[in-house]
């Protein structure tokens, strides 16, 4: 039962998000005196004609409950009727970039909201950032020297934890000692230590505490290494930590929240292209290959929520997320997407001002759409693999 419950669960938070998104397309579109044919809800077959509108608008629902659609005219240009005054094409620069993007601006807005609504009434982190490194630090997903710095992960010192044979094992270092100062001056960051070692030329004497007390331990470091693990001694977790914000700064709160999730997705995605295609080791194709996800993985981080029994603002807070992931993929520069298509735009502005000749041929312009669209839906199917193999075989 849990099962079919976080499956409906995940269907239905998918199906809103691109609901919100393809409401973007079609406010917009209505906006600037755009035809729209048709706003379906799902993916076709059509199920069921809901309603027609004074200007002809279909309202459907789809056989295949996955997001949604806006069907416009003359959003592809080279369809019957492209030239006329209530088609997409015929509109100018601005009023089809408007059309464009205001989907992904929906999902932005939708994310903002979650944002703003639970900063207001209470919200925790929905975890630390422990596994990738990126520039970005959020309130709702810190990484963990962000988590120490808030007070969210409590620690008492720098633990170290030698490797068998090294210089620090040799010198005296044992498992578990937590480091209190090292030639005098206090040590309070993992970071602060490597640093200190790497730059090191001399003996340095680091002061040590452990079950029987403390003591100091004189280490000479190699080439500004030691051969030991270090990092932070935890103490405790906060359960208790949350934000709460007035009215105003909640708004104000949840802005920079949107805009800082954004920004570490496009980082976190521009790190998986890079590891992917130039990948510094061969493990780092492979790593990133297996974080790849898709509904299905989406799917099954619902089934094993319901199952945790989670409160209500963790579910909203996730879905915040994949609205906010669906959004950044969106503007990437590839055929097919709102952001390939808006690249378009800007390249015909461009030439436009230079001549009355088109930058490229509408026949070749559709043909690298489609050519887009297949590519995606070729990763989309072995994204769909790699997250049945997990199901089956993890």
């Amino acid at each position: 039962m849990t099962i079919l419950l976080g499956i409906l669960l995940a269907l239905l938070v998918f199906s809103v998000i691109v609901f919100f998104h393809e409401l973007g397309h079609f406010s917009m579109a209505k906006r600037f005196g755009v035809k729209v044919e048709e706003f379906g809800i799902g993916i076709p077959p059509r199920a069921k004609r809901v309603w027609k509108d004074k200007s002809g608008t279909i309202y459907t629902f789809n056989w295949l409950p996955i997001g949604g659609f806006v069907k416009m005219k003359g959003e592809e240009i080279n369809e019957t009727g492209s030239h006329d005054k209530d088609s997409l094409a015929s509109k100018n620069f601005w009023q089809q970039s408007g059309v464009i993007l205001a989907g992904v601006v929906m999902n932005f807005f939708f994310a903002f909201i979650i944002f703003s609504v639970l900063f207001m009434v209470w919200v925790q982190p929905l975890g630390i950032n422990t596994k990738f490194p990126t520039h970005t630090e959020t309130k709702l997903i810190p990484s963990f020297d962000e988590a120490v710095r808030i007070g969210l992960v409590k620690t008492d010192g720098i633990i170290l934890t030698p490797m068998s044979g090294s210089i620090a094992q040799k010198s005296g270092i044992l498992d578990w000692d937590i480091v209190l100062s090292v030639n005098g001056t206090p040590i309070l960051k993992p970071e602060d230590m490597i640093v200190r070692i790497q730059e090191s030329r001399t003996t340095m004497d680091f002061v040590v505490r452990w079950t029987g007390g403390t003591r100091t331990i004189s280490v000479t470091p190699v080439d500004g290494k030691i051969g030991s693990y270090v990092g932070y001694n935890v103490t405790e977790i906060r359960k208790d930590f949350q934000y709460k914000y007035s009215f105003f700064e909640a708004i104000k709160e949840g802005g920079i929240e949107t805009y800082k999730e954004s920004a570490m997705t496009l980082e976190l995605l521009g790190s998986l292209v890079r590891k992917i295609f130039a990948p510094h080791i061969p493990s780092e194709r492979t790593e990133a290959v297996n974080s790849l996800g898709g509904p299905i993985a989406i799917g099954s981080l619902f089934v094993n929520l319901l199952d945790a029994k989670v409160a209500f603002s963790v579910i909203a807070l996730i879905s915040a997320i994949i609205s906010i992931n669906l959004g950044v993929f969106n503007l990437l520069p590839f055929p097919a997407l709102d952001g390939g298509r808006f690249v378009f735009l800007i390249i015909h502005r461009i030439v436009g001002i230079f001549s009355t000749k088109k930058a490229l041929h509408n026949k070749i312009e559709h043909f690298i759409h489609i050519a887009g669209f297949a590519f995606l839906i070729l990763v989309s199917i072995f994204v769909a693999y790699k997250d049945i193999a997990k199901l089956i075989f993890k």
